[in-house]
């Protein structure tokens, strides 16, 4: 890599606090075990309290994956699949060539590798999944769900963290049935994380994970979709049948979700006035407006990063959507403050919010300043260019500098980027559009295949996390 200043004022080795690990395919104690190459985390620039980890070339690529990135107490793992950063495959998730179901059930090998590998990212930095406060998964079907839930439980013990589980179209790597993402904080008094279970919180045993937690001013709480008994409609098994005499159901279970949310955060100290983070996942992007119309009556006085991205499926084939928080407790000593950046109004539903050294981006979609979708006059005669995701990209990367100007920080404090984008083949575009911008810099992402986006044409939404302490 060499120093260079970009158009966006960054400079390649500075981006991240100029803390990647060139070159860095994992920092796996024990090599043979999961075929990575190991090497020590190289320090922070002078005052930066971000440290990255980096797979310089994922899997021989030009792509700079930053897959674990620690910001003062806080770490981050970001997109962790079934794959070895720098060769790709695993004979130990893969199994014997000759014989590939002989022995462990392959979905379980799968999870194993993953919480593994993070079990001894999380060693490096001084922490564990003891001290995890919040895991993030998706899945391609359902049977990869219980496979993971088993190998979490063997690796976590009792206490599983606040989770959120969805089915979603794909993962980035193209045998990948999971993919997962963690946040940890440090084994330390201050950051001592509190389970919360009130009486009637649903608690699955299958899943075991706490309903929320709280560590220092935050609270992290799980994905919650609606009570079970507004999932089915109120129309009697024998009759009448109505079509319009009953409420629609996204906004029967938006209500209940939104009710009963409110015992677990009581339980933890908070409410939705101080919740800085949602992401919401819904079943169909034609039920985005009625959730929306649900939520600003019940959240728009203070306004919330809103991220609310489409979903394949959920727990119960009923359920139509699930919710995750991240909250201040009240008088909490940090405080939440509202970011209005200058960005069109129609690239997201919601503000940016800050709360302390953490800046929230929402959902973003890449919509013009001209109310339009970027890309589509130019994108498909040009394929070869994947121009139109690259295009869209560098259109949410503007939306994305302008948060972080408003809220007095810059990209070099972005610690994860979730993407979800409409075909797996639209994120060379995105990879296009960050080196193009950042050079070489660490790429902190997350990447999932969704059901189609809310904005007609768009290929990629993004959803960005900055440390700013």
């Amino acid at each position: 890599m060499t120093d260079r200043d970009r158009s966006s004022g960054l400079e390649r080795r500075a981006f991240l606090g100029g803390a990647a690990s060139a070159g860095m395919a994992s920092v796996l104690a024990s090599h043979a075990a999961l075929g990575q190459t190991s090497a020590p985390a190289v320090p922070s620039a002078p005052g930066s309290a971000i440290t990255v980890r980096t797979a310089e070339h994922l899997v021989g690529s030009a792509v700079n994956h930053a897959y674990a990135v620690k910001a003062g107490p806080f770490v981050f793992l970001n997109g962790h699949e079934g794959y070895d950063f720098a060769a790709g495959f695993v004979p130990a998730v893969a199994g014997a060539p000759g014989f590939p179901e002989y022995g462990k059930p392959g979905l379980r090998r799968e999870a194993d590798f993953i919480l593994e590998r993070m079990r001894q990212i999380l060693k490096s930095f001084g922490t564990d999944f003891a001290h995890c406060v919040r895991l993030d998964q998706y899945y391609t079907d359902a049977n990869a769900v219980r496979a993971y839930h088993l190998a979490r439980f063997a690796a976590l013990g009792k206490y599983i963290p606040p989770s959120t589980s969805m089915i979603t179209e794909r993962c980035f790597g193209g045998k990948s049935t999971m993919t997962t993402s963690l946040i940890a904080v440090p084994p330390e008094p201050q950051w001592e994380i509190k389970g919360v279970y009130p009486k009637d919180a649903a608690f699955f045993a299958y899943s075991g994970y706490a309903p929320a937690v709280t560590a220092n001013d935050f609270v992290f709480a799980a994905g919650a979709g609606p009570d079970p008994k507004d999932v089915l409609s109120n129309d009697r098994p024998e009759g009448p049948h109505y079509f319009w005499s009953t409420e629609l159901p996204i906004r029967r279970q938006a209500e209940s979700a939104l009710r009963k949310i409110e015992s677990t955060l009581s339980a933890a100290g908070t409410s939705l006035a101080n919740c800085l983070k949602a992401q919401v996942h819904i079943a169909g992007e034609e039920n985005f407006p009625d959730f929306l119309d649900v939520w600003n009556a019940h959240v728009g006085a203070s306004p919330v990063a809103l991220t609310v991205t489409p979903a394949k499926a959920f727990s119960a084939a009923e359920i139509m959507l699930s919710i995750n928080y991240i909250l201040l407790k009240d008088g909490a000593q940090r405080r939440k403050e509202i970011v209005r950046a200058e960005i069109p109004e129609m690239a997201s539903y919601s503000p940016a919010v800050r709360a302390g050294e953490f800046v929230f981006s929402p959902g973003l979609l890449p919509i013009t300043r001209e109310g339009t979708v970027a890309g589509l006059l130019q994108g498909d005669h040009f394929q070869g260019l994947c121009l139109r995701s690259q295009l869209q990209a560098n259109t949410i990367y503007d939306h994305a500098e302008a948060i972080a100007k408003a809220a007095g920080t810059d990209m070099r404090n972005v610690v994860r980027i979730d993407y979800w984008v409409s075909d797996i083949r639209e994120f060379p575009g995105v990879a296009l559009a960050w080196a193009g911008r950042y050079g070489n810099a660490p790429h902190p992402f997350a990447c999932v295949v969704t059901p189609k986006l809310p904005a007609p044409g768009a290929t990629v939404m993004a959803a960005f996390w900055f440390y700013a302490g």
